[in-house]
């Protein structure tokens, strides 16, 4: 009967549960919507950007602080022997080791006519084979990345600066390590439009070999990175590999190579998306209490509005525990009706953002990650929203209901002729 009466309710105060379902949606879709492009955010530099820049990264401590950091003289001198003691301490967790060579280069329109054009860029030297480029190899929209070790793979936006094209070739024009100017004509190989204009026009790729053929620095590198198969390892991992480097190298001249992980080498990074969470999160919290405000105003200003009604019913027998049952009934389903009109909100926000993506700006460039965000929907956090909803919603509603128990029949039906 309780339910019954309660649905009856509903819908004959119908502007009033309108209200308090709508409070309910709107708290819910903007929680939702919210939630899930920090989802987004997140999930894009633990799952993209941090798996392409290393987990652990070992270089010589030198180039971060540089003037330059593309300098040459901040290079690993023995990465090839670290590599080896990599390999030999064997480690389970580590999936990957790969050297790593980025230097500054100049590349040239290569026509040998007129004025020819020029792109200063930051130029990587991987292996053919890198799993550290994966966000180019998924960007690319013709040729193949690096095949054979040979060529270039660059952007569609530093072709068109320079003049290249897929299958042409381009000038790249670097000084090695004893200053002296190298350049060389390589093939056009791959070309790839990522989602980063600022990444897009200042990286280029070519294989570590050549790299080092160019800059005269065969068997070093700007830094090791390592890939390992639970990032969650990774400041475990690179502790104890920086006592065995230690080790093995104590009574050199060269000074022992820094290790990181991913947390210490993208800290700045790392404590700006925290920043975003806590300053979106408390945003989400003011406006989660203006909702509850409005509900439980709503709430109360519906019970109070039904004060004869209630009288009434308990005139007739219904009792003071029951009569609370059934406000609360009533409360309950205008939330929960107001959070699955939030959860298909909610989702229609996300989905519709999914297709283009929310473009963050040119900061989020900077750091390394993708101006368009994506969010990412998560089903538990869809159900935490809704389930939100409709505990305020019972909250404000139980509020209401313990008000009018308090009341006697006489004072039900006196306070209603009041007002």
């Amino acid at each position: 009967m309780i339910p019954a009466l309660a649905l009856r309710g509903a819908l004959k105060h119908w502007k009033r549960s309108v209200v308090t379902a709508g409070a309910v949606a709107v708290a819910c879709a903007v929680m939702i919507a919210v939630g899930s492009l920090l989802n987004g955010i997140d999930n894009s530099f633990l799952d993209s950007v941090i798996p392409n820049s290393g987990h652990v990264r070992i270089d010589g401590g030198v180039a971060r602080a540089a003037v330059n950091p593309l300098g040459l003289r901040g290079l690993l001198p023995d990465a090839d022997g670290l590599l080896d003691r990599i390999r030999e301490i064997g480690d389970p967790r580590v999936a990957a080791a790969e050297k790593i060579l980025s230097f500054g280069a100049l590349l040239v329109e290569d026509r040998g006519e007129g004025d020819p054009r020029n792109l200063a860029m930051r130029g990587i030297g991987v292996s053919p084979e890198t799993r550290f480029a994966d966000n180019v190899r998924d960007a690319l929209v013709g040729g193949d990345f690096l095949p054979g070790g040979r060529g270039i793979c660059l952007s569609e936006e530093a072709a068109r600066l320079v003049g290249a094209r897929l299958g042409g070739t381009v000038l790249v024009l670097v000084r090695d390590r004893s200053s002296q100017p190298w350049y060389e004509s390589l093939p056009v190989t791959g070309v790839f439009r990522s989602e980063s204009r600022d990444f897009d026009e200042t990286t280029f790729y070519v294989a570590e070999a050549k790299a080092a053929e160019m800059l005269d620095a065969a068997g070093q590198a700007r830094e090791i990175r390592l890939l390992l198969s639970r990032r969650e390892d990774a400041e475990k991992v690179a502790a104890e590999l920086e006592k065995a480097l230690a080790a093995a190298g104590s009574g050199g001249d060269s000074p022992a190579p820094r290790v990181q992980a991913w947390q210490a080498a993208n800290a700045s990074v790392v404590g700006l998306l925290v920043f975003v969470n806590v300053m979106l999160g408390v945003l989400m919290g003011l406006f989660a209490v203006v909702a509850a405000a409005i509900i439980a105003n709503t709430s109360l200003m519906s019970v109070m509005e039904r004060l004869r009604e209630f009288g009434t019913m308990r005139a007739m027998g219904l009792r003071a525990r029951e009569l609370e049952k059934l406000i609360l009934a009533e409360g309950a389903m205008n939330g929960l009706a107001g959070a699955l009109v939030g959860m298909l909100l909610g989702s229609a926000v996300v989905a519709l953002l999914m297709k283009g993506g929310l473009d963050l700006g040119g900061m989020m460039e900077s750091l390394g990650l993708k101006r368009y965000n994506r969010p990412r929907p998560d089903p538990a956090w869809y159900a935490l929203c809704a389930l939100a909803g409709v505990g305020v919603c019972l909250a404000a509603t139980a509020r209401a209901a313990r008000s009018v128990r308090s009341r006697s029949v006489a004072e039900s039906l006196a306070a209603a002729d009041a007002s």
